[in-house]
Order: C-alpha cells, then structure tokens, then sequence
C-alpha cells in the first residue's frame, strides 16, 4: 500500500510525502518535515510499523512535546484526530484512507473586550427627572399580588427566551450524520457549542468539531469536521483493527526468521510476533533447516493465536573414508579434516576433494539427501611417474603391457607401485623385455641398449672383384657367408664395365639365405639401359617389405553388364588414374605385424592354423590396419596418412606420402589394367574354372571345412598359404587373387545413378563399411573369383588382410 502525506506548515505552505519518505521528524530546523517551535535537532520521530504510524521522542527534548495534551514520554500510536503541541504550535493528524494530512497552526489568546456603563443612565430611569434633577420618590414594598404577577411575567419571559434560543439553534443548526463500522463502544462530538444528537444525527452549530470514535480490539479514530457553509454534512468511519498477536511454539526454539511472504516480522525469541489481521503466507527459516511455509488469517484486534511447528534438519551426516587414510577433505572449497571423517552437510550437491601427499587428488560431486546418513570410500590413485625412454640404436618400438606407446627416445608418464613389463622392438633387433617398478612421483632416466638380429646371407657377385655397398657402406670385393642385422640390407654391386646392380634383402635369423647378383656387360658407351619404371622394385619398407611403383593411366573400372556374375555395385565408370603410386608385391604378414602388434593373433579355423609368420595377417580390422601403416610411417620418419579420432582414423589433408592402404581404384588398376593390354577378368588367364594351379582359392583340399569348393582344384592349403607362394600377376603383385582378400581406403558406395569420371579417386567422404577386394581362400564361385568383385565390412574377418601403398 502507498499513502500520500500532506504537511500543511504554519506559513501555509504544503509538503507532499510519501511511504518512502518514512521516518518523517518534528522540529524547527528547515531540515525537518513538520516545522514547529523548539530545537533544530528533531524533537521526534515519525514512521511505520505493520501498516500504522507511530511517533516516537528523541533521546534528549530540548522542549516538551505534548501527545493529546499529555508530555510524550515512550512511541505512541497515532490516530486520526491526535494533536502534537510544542510551546504554541499544534500539529492535527487526520487519515482518511490512503490519504495522511498534518496541519500545523499557531494558537493565540483570545481578545476579550473591556465593558464600561455609559456615562448617563438612559432617559426615563427611576430617580431622574427630565430636567436631570433627581426626584425624590416614596417607593412602597410590593404587594403579594405584585409580587406574583412579576414572577409569571418573568416565567414567561424565559419560556419565550428559551424557545427563541430553541428556534434560533434549530434554524442556525446543520445535521452531520456520523456512520461508523463495525459499531463503536465510544462515539463523541464536541466543540465549542453543544452537540444535539438527534436519532442517528447530530444538530450542530456551524463551527470546528471533533470527532473521537473508540472500540476495544481498533485503532481510536480521530478528526475534525468544519459544520456550516461548505463543511460536511456526513462523516463515514472505517475502523481498523488493531494487530493480531501470533503466539509460536517452534523446535528449536532460537534464531527462527518469520516471514510474510518477503518481509520480516521478527526472530525468535520472543515467541509472540504481531502481525496485521488478514492472510498471511508464513515462512519460517532457520540456517541448516528445511523452511517451513503456511497459510494462516490472522484475526487481529490483539488477539493471541498459537502456531506450533518443528523444523525439518536439512542436513545428513555423510562420512568419508580412503585407502589410504589421512587424506585432507575439503567440501565445496573449504577444509574439512582428515579421513576418516564424518562431517554433517547441507542437502543439496557438493563438491568433494581429497587431497594427499604422493597420491593425485580426486575430485567427485555428492548428492546430500536431508536425514539420510552416506559412506563414501575411495581408494586413492598413487601418483604417476615420469619415465624419460631412450635406445641404442634408436627409434625402437616401445610397448608397455602389449600397447604401442611410440618410439624411442620418449617421455611416458607411467603408473607407479606397480610391476610393469617394457617392450622394445626394431627391425634387425632382437625384442627386449625390460620390467620396471616406479614409486609415485618418481622421475626417471632409462637407457636400453638392443641386441642386433642376424641372419646369415651367401653371396655370390658375378665378377668376383665387384665393389659391394650394403646399406651405404663400401664393403669392397666380398663374397660368402655374411652375418648381417635381419633388417632390410640393400646391396649395391658395381664393376668397370658393368651395369650397377642393386638388390634388398633381409635376412632371416631362423634360416641362411643365398644371394647370386651377375652384372650384366654396359649398353653402349654413354647410354644406360632404363627400365620401364613398372618393371623393377622402386622402394623397401623398415620392415623390408617390397614395393613396386606403378605408373597408371586410364580405364574402365567395373564390369560390363552382360559378364557373368556380375553384380548390382560393379557398374563401369571411367576412371583417370594421373598420379603414380607405390604398392607392396605381397600381403602384410603375421610376422610382419606382431613387429607392431606382439598380442595379434590371427587364429585357426576348424583345427588349422592361421597364424603362420609367414601367412597373411587375418582378423584385423580397418583400423587396426590403418594403425600398423601409420607406425610403419614412423619407422621410416614418414609423416602418417591417417590421422587418429574420437571415431577412429581419417586420411590427413592434405595427404602425405606415409604408407596407406590402396584406393579401390589403385587395386582394381594394378589387379585388371597394369602389365597387360586388355583389361583382366580373373587373377589367372582364361575363364572359370582355372586351368592351372595359380591361386589359393576354396579348393578339394578344404572340401570338409568349407560349403562349396572349386570341383577338381587342388592347391594343397585348406586355409591361407605363405605369402607370394603362387606366381605374381602381371604388375608383379602376388596374391592379388586367393589367400586373404584385401582393405581398400575407400569407404563403400553403390556407386548408382549415372557416373561421372573421376580422377586418382579416393572414395566417398563418408561411410559405415569400408571396401573389401579381391577373392580369398574361402571363396569358390564364378563370381566371388572375378577381379570385378566387390565386398564391404565393417568387422575383422579370417579372410581379409591387406598389402602396403603410398604416393612416392
């Protein structure tokens, strides 16, 4: 609610206020809201509890202040009608709804006139006669008759006088009818002529009058109505209860706030609050306990009405232990104590730490319910150790419990109090198993040295005083057995008047090998004789494996529709193959890949092994795959073509020159076009069945493991033969058909719709399945054989491995 204040001041001008202008003070100074006589300081304070006014003296009265003619000693309530008086100054308090008026005036003492005889007595008077002379008269006493005619006369006179006073009060008189709700115990009218009550009016003369209206359980009423030309004819009174007195008996029983809706009405103790009659939404809060609201009309008229309510606990006693004990606890930011410790916290979520000396700190958010009790236990993690990795030589593969961490030199951050075995592997080098046990937050240096891998290699050169270089070095005229790292060595061997001849080789700790390099006589002075670059080994990996660069060109890519077993996917399309590309001539193998992968297995199929080091590695997946080309990149500080994600591997962009897998089209080319002059059908010459034995397919010697076999084919392997033990196709690949199919790059399409060109296409974008090609040693039909045929997966299967590609 917003009242209006109106301050009329002695000089007659207005001051308007409101509700925020509270408290109002009473003084002389120029600073003060009502002006009066007296001190400048204020005299008294003016202000509001609860809906009602109230005045309150200051500490120290300089004058003294009069409350309804009483000295204002202690705060009082104001009413409408109340007067202030200070020395000759008085203050009138009227309300009237919304509307508060104060009217300062200044009192004075009435003038009263000096009455004197006129000098001479009128004429006519007793003992004067008209000559002024004083006449002498003989006055006899009354007669008993005389005396009693004078009385009547007089009776009558004041009769008439009486009921001419009657007549003049009634005809001067104005009605003011006084309405007042509820009914008052006390209802008073005075001024300074009488008040004739008259029914349910009042007959007054026009003047000033006022108004004082009592009941028990309200406010007094007070004001002043003008009676006459202009004034009031009717005066309508509300009157205001005065506060209910709410009586509460809360547990506990100190400190509890109470609210009606957001204001404050007070704070235990004292358990009795007033509170203004009517409606209330009460809220009681206390610190560490459940607010508890209510509706509750408050009857008001100072009654007591009683409330009992017990707060709710808002908090539980959770209890926190670790392995080991002792840590520090700290909640929501601030310390707690050690463990084990049970602290009691506020419902709600919480921000737990545990802090310990050589132990990481662990963090976890708590959920608090109100009342019920929580153990939270929680083994804490010593802290890791920092261990600084290097090798003689370097760049050795380090695993740690089967997981490739990279190669050496490295920086591993390790787990610490435990047992850890450390795996180091390099082309050439035997695998060192290294255990180590770290204490937390232990930095350490360790140095590990490999012991070279031989293998022993039977040269023959062809003069005998040719100059051999293997890997770089100058070995001179050398012939016989050579004891050489079973890494990739590569031999270059020159003579006057001979062609340079290079060869790569690696040698096979488990087996001697034999070498025979015959240098052919130079071409014409001057000319050398240039291969075609298809023709001869353009790269060897770290790992030894062979690669063949391939100078491409365009073809058709697909299957004509009338060829038997085609199918929906195999739809020609122009491909523009521009740029040259390097692949492996054989699949990667078991050996080959536990060089990465130590934990690998490529496992059996009903009895027969398929994890042979010299069969294709199986039951890989892309990834998997992809993984092992991206290490091999390493191996020879290539940059990787594959970039690690949340969701597996990507090819980087742009693309680098590490070792991938070949797109489908580099497969289809080097498999189909490469080498020959019309496009291939079958990885063999000739139609199906094959003629001769130049594949592992599904033949009669898998006949009791696999559903259908090739009839009459025999090529001695149930399962998968070593690598490169059929002949090389015409790009001089091998295994390009049976044995394993192959991953392609590329994710899988249907490719539907009419096709454009492409050109040295990689795939779509994105995929689920990737590209499989190429048939394997499961496989039997017409169509599943043809170099045409297309697959896709997304899981390792026993039938698919892959072979080495990159860019040059």
């Amino acid at each position: 609610m917003s009242r209006f204040i109106t301050i009329t001041q002695v000089d007659g001008a207005e001051d308007q206020f409101s509700d925020r202008d509270l408290p109002l003070t009473i003084g002389s100074g120029p600073d003060n809201h009502i002006r009066m006589k007296g001190s400048a300081e204020p005299a008294a304070y003016i202000d509001d509890a609860q809906g009602h006014l109230f005045i309150q003296p200051a500490e120290h009265l300089a004058v003294p202040l009069l409350h309804n003619d009483r000295q204002l000693t202690e705060s009082a309530w104001l009413k409408s009608g109340d007067t202030l008086r200070c020395g000759p100054f008085l203050a009138r308090f009227e309300r009237s709804g919304d509307r508060i008026v104060f009217r300062v005036a200044e009192e004075r003492a009435a003038d009263s006139p000096v009455l004197s005889p006129p000098p001479h007595p009128p004429p006519g008077h007793i003992g004067q006669n008209n000559g002024g002379d004083e006449l002498p008269v003989d006055i006899a006493p009354p007669t008993k008759t005389s005396r009693r005619k004078k009385i009547g006369v007089a009776a009558i006179a004041f009769f008439f006088l009486v009921l001419s006073c009657a007549v003049g009060y009634v005809l001067l008189a104005r009605p003011l009818e006084v309405i007042v709700s509820p009914e008052p115990d006390s209802l008073k009218v005075s001024g300074r002529f009488p008040a004739v009550k008259i029914g349910g009016r009042y007959l007054l003369l026009p003047a000033l009058y006022s108004v004082a209206v009592e009941k028990k359980g309200y406010h007094d009423f007070r004001t002043e109505v003008q009676v006459g030309q202009g004034g009031q004819s009717s005066l309508q009174v509300t009157l205001e209860k005065l506060p209910g007195l709410l009586n509460l008996r809360v547990s506990p029983p100190d400190g509890v706030q109470v609210y009606s809706a957001d204001r404050l009405l007070g704070t235990t103790p004292p358990a009795t609050v007033p509170i203004a009659p009517g409606p209330h939404t009460l809220i009681l809060s206390k610190p560490r306990y459940r607010p508890y609201q209510t509706e509750i009309v408050i009857e008001g008229k100072e009654i007591v009405q009683d409330l009992a309510v017990s707060l709710e606990p808002d908090w539980a006693d959770v209890t926190i232990g670790s392995h080991p004990k002792g840590a520090e606890v700290v909640v929501d930011g601030t310390g707690a104590g050690t463990t084990p410790l049970t602290v009691p916290l506020l419902s709600g979520t919480h921000d737990i730490e545990l802090r310990l000396d050589l132990h990481s700190p662990h963090s976890q958010a708590i959920t608090v319910e109100a009342g019920v009790e929580a153990d939270y236990f929680i083994d804490l993690t010593p802290l890791p150790a920092l261990l600084s990795l290097t090798s003689l030589p370097a760049g050795a593969a380090v695993s740690i419990g089967n997981q490739y961490r990279g190669t050496t030199p490295l920086s591993l951050t390790l787990p610490s109090g435990i047992d850890q075995d450390i795996s180091l592997s390099r082309p050439g080098y035997l695998t060192l198993n290294h255990p180590i046990s770290l204490a937390p937050g232990e930095e350490r240096d360790l140095q590990l040295t490999l012991e070279e891998e031989l293998g022993v290699v039977f040269l023959t050169t062809t003069p005998a005083q040719a100059t051999v270089t293997i890997n770089g070095t100058s070995r001179g005229a050398l012939q016989g057995a050579l004891k050489l790292p079973a890494r990739a060595q590569t031999f270059v061997v020159s003579a006057p008047g001979y062609q340079t001849v290079s060869r790569t080789l690696t040698p096979n700790p488990a087996f001697s090998q034999q070498l025979v390099i015959e240098l052919p006589a130079d071409a014409a002075a001057g000319q050398a004789v240039a291969l075609p670059p298809e023709s001869g080994v353009s790269l060897t990996t770290a790992a030894g494996q062979r690669l063949r660069l391939i100078q491409p060109s365009s073809f058709m890519m697909g299957a004509p529709r009338r060829e038997p077993g085609r199918r929906a996917n195999e739809r020609e399309r122009q491909v523009i193959m521009k740029r040259p590309f390097l692949i492996s001539e054989t699949l990667v193998t078991n050996g080959e890949f536990k060089k990465f992968n130590g934990g690998h297995r490529s496992g059996t199929y009903k009895g027969y092994s398929l994890d042979g080091d010299n069969q294709p590695v199986v039951n890989v997946t892309w990834d998997q795959a992809v993984a092992y080309l991206n290490w091999l990149s390493e191996q020879d500080n290539l940059e990787p073509f594959y970039q690690k994600q949340d969701n597996g591997y990507r090819a980087a962009a742009p693309p680098t020159n590490g070792y991938r897998l070949p797109s489908e089209a580099e497969w289809a080319y080097t498999a189909r076009q490469a080498g020959v002059q019309e496009i291939q059908r079958y990885p063999w010459p000739g139609g199906f069945p094959p003629r001769a034995v130049l594949a592992n397919l599904g033949d009669e010697s898998a006949r009791t493991l696999l559903p259908r076999v090739v009839p009459g084919y025999n090529d001695t392997f149930p399962v998968t033969s070593p690598v490169g033990h059929f002949p090389a196709n015409p790009s001089g690949l091998f295994d390009i058909g049976g044995n394993a199919s192959e991953w392609c790059h590329d994710y899988y399409s249907a490719y539907t719709g009419r096709l454009a060109e492409d050109i040295d296409p990689l795939g779509p974008g994105i995929g689920t399945h990737r590209v499989i090609r190429g048939s394997s040693w499961k496989d039997a039909t017409l169509a599943e054989t043809r170099l045409s045929y297309r697959a896709y997966r997304k899981e390792a299967r026993n039938s698919v491995g892959f072979r080495i590609a990159r860019y040059p």
